[in-house]
């Protein structure tokens, strides 16, 4: 298990072209000066490529107060040097990774990586694993930022652990892509929690919530939210949503719980990194229609898995709030429901990749109908 910090310094390319030489070689300089004057040791610096330092750290804590002192570094620099300001974002991820040959490999390198994109000038980004390790330390409060789609289309929930040195005023970018969305809730849970008392209950919830988070897993769902005794998740295809519903429902019942569950196909959109849209307000009225221990699926869904040997069960049409029109949804079962068909779980860098993110947008062409 390794931290990864990436440092970027922003707009080196033009710096090259516009600046005398002597200027660039003042300014990184001063950079090199203060990175490798805020490591702890010599050995935490593993590459540097021009103006990108990877910094590799045994704890999240040690990493973070690493960025921080660099980013207080540079902003005290240029203060002093306005003649040769620089602008400086960073990312960071925990995880496990494999050192091979003169680098480190794994989704936490890629993680990071992609948050210092993201970033914005001063400002350190750190991926959900991250976050939750330092969320007992003693470092400053961290600011929740939502659930980003990454570059590479993998949803991640991300936090801020400095802010920009300055407001940068920016368009707010719309992106819409086509997901297949999943949620549940817990049937009955103010009478469960009365009859086990709150003890009793905290851990039904606790099995609960390691159940769906397991499932999630192995059938490449994507947590996107988590409310109450709800899941909102997203996945690649809506087959997995199907399969990953199907085994959420068999194994809550094995802990003595019912959940009731919607699927739903829509197009999304984000905005300021945030999942939303209409198709995903559908996809929980979907699921509030379901009774206990049943999975209900809209049109959308039904003719898209034309063909699968899945059984659709026409439930009528009925009115969502807030939602125009009339919608007929379907009961779902798969079509051995005694035997579910298991998904085996992808490698952890696989299941980051751009081609097998679970959050993968599904192509247009297999749309057949939209809602």
């Amino acid at each position: 298990m390794r931290t990864h910090v990436f440092a970027d310094m922003m707009g080196y390319g033009r710096l090259v072209e516009d600046r005398p030489a002597e200027d660039v070689v003042r300014l990184l300089v001063a950079y090199d000066r203060i990175v490798r004057g805020a490591l702890p040791s010599k050995r935490a610096e593993v590459d540097r490529a021009a103006d990108v330092f990877h910094l590799v750290f045994s704890t999240p804590s040690e990493a973070l107060q690493t960025a921080i002192k660099i980013a207080e570094s540079v902003k005290r620099h240029n203060e002093r040097n306005p003649d040769l300001y620089m602008r400086v974002k960073y990312g960071i991820e925990a995880g496990q990774t494999v050192f091979q040959g003169s680098r480190y490999v794994g989704s936490a390198v890629i993680t990071a990586v992609l948050l210092k994109g993201k970033a914005q000038s001063g400002q350190i980004l750190l991926g959900e694993a991250a976050a939750a390790l330092l969320r007992t330390s003693k470092l400053g409060r961290m600011r929740d930022l939502g659930v980003w789609r990454l570059p590479n289309g993998q949803f991640l929930h991300v936090h801020e652990a400095r802010p920009p040195d300055v407001d940068v005023t920016t368009t707010v970018e719309t992106e819409r892509f086509l997901s297949a969305l999943l949620f549940t809730d817990m049937v009955g849970s103010t009478a469960s929690a009365a009859s086990v008392g709150d003890r009793g209950w905290r851990a039904l919830v606790e099995r609960h919530h390691a159940v769906v988070r397991e499932e999630l897993q192995r059938h490449r769902g994507v947590e996107v939210d988590t409310a109450g005794d709800g899941f909102y998740a997203t996945f690649g295809t809506p087959s997995w949503a199907i399969e990953c519903a199907v085994a959420i429902r068999a194994r809550v019942r094995e802990v003595g719980l019912d959940v009731r569950i919607g699927i739903h196909v829509g197009e999304c959109e984000i905005v300021a990194g945030k999942a939303g849209g209409i198709a995903v307000s559908l996809g929980a009225r979907v699921m509030a229609q379901a009774g206990a221990g049943e999975i209900l699926a809209s049109q959308t869904v039904k003719d898209l898995m034309t063909g699968s040997g899945i059984q659709f069960t026409d439930r009528g049409k009925t009115s969502l709030k807030g939602v125009p029109g009339d919608w007929t949804l379907y009961a779902v079962e798969p079509a051995d429901s005694r035997k579910p068909r298991a998904v085996e779980p992808l490698p952890a860098a696989a299941r980051r990749s751009p081609r097998t993110s679970a959050s993968r947008a599904i192509p247009r062409r297999e749309l057949r109908r939209a809602p």
